[in-house]
């Protein structure tokens, strides 16, 4: 299956209600869970000096980001009663284009987003109403993603070169503990 894109985003608007500056909400995602964790995407430096902007960690980055992000959610998978219904939100700066009829939008101060919905084993798959960009092969990852239930919430912004993750204290345990996921930290 693929995602499909919200033309009601009224499943958003607890997102875009928090009461915080737009760039802790798009960096570190909505306050309020147990316990949050920090993914890395880019590796440790290999020598003192070196710094994350040098050749060569572009590439690391990706491989590291499209690794980890499915471990991710099959351990957050667990901690929801909704994997079946989820959301996932695309920055509409990559780019892309949703197709569609007056395809609202979920905003927040300098930053805009299609909402979709679907499993969260269909994250990645944006379906035919998406129209692939140029970055990283037309396939950027989402924004935000949350099940229904709002047990936890996966802020990945543009800018940082992390991720932050709320949720239940167990299942960010895990996380932090899961030797697939290098780097995770609270």
């Amino acid at each position: 299956m693929s995602m499909s894109v919200c033309t009601d985003i009224s499943a958003s608007d607890w997102l875009v209600g928090q009461d915080m500056p737009w760039y802790q909400l798009s960096a570190k995602g909505p306050v309020g869970f147990p316990a949050y964790a920090r993914l890395r995407f880019l590796p440790d430096t290999p020598f003192e000096g070196q710094k994350t902007t040098d050749p060569g960690f572009v590439e690391s980055w990706y491989e590291t980001n499209t690794e980890q992000f499915p471990v991710v959610l099959e351990i957050l998978s667990h901690y929801t009663s909704t994997p079946d219904d989820c959301y996932f939100c695309l920055w509409d700066g990559w780019g892309c284009e949703v197709t569609g009829d007056d395809v609202p939008m979920m905003k927040i101060p300098n930053r805009d987003y299609w909402l979709f919905s679907g499993a969260l084993t269909d994250s990645g798959d944006w379906g035919s109403s998406y129209q692939p960009g140029t970055w990283r092969g037309g396939m950027p990852d989402p924004a935000f993603i949350w099940p229904a239930d709002r047990t936890w919430c996966i802020a990945n912004d543009v800018d940082p070169d992390f991720a932050v993750i709320g949720g239940p204290a167990e299942a960010i345990e895990l996380l932090i503990a899961d030797p697939r996921i290098p780097g995770s930290t609270r």
